[in-house]
């Protein structure tokens, strides 16, 4: 799925790279990418990308 995302990302248009105020990074997408994503916790909080449209 990572590759899924990683093509969107770069079609959609150019991504701005940031870090979250806990540390972890993130890509920003312009509006209009629209992703469906499973939240979980398990020993450390994760987040699974299950679509990308």
């Amino acid at each position: 799925m990572s590759t899924a995302v990683a093509s969107a990302l770069v079609n959609n248009a150019p991504a701005t790279r940031g870090r979250a105020a806990g540390g972890e990074s993130f890509t920003a997408a312009e509006p209009g990418l629209l992703v469906e994503v499973l939240a979980g916790t398990t020993r450390h909080a994760m987040v699974t990308v299950t679509r990308v449209r």
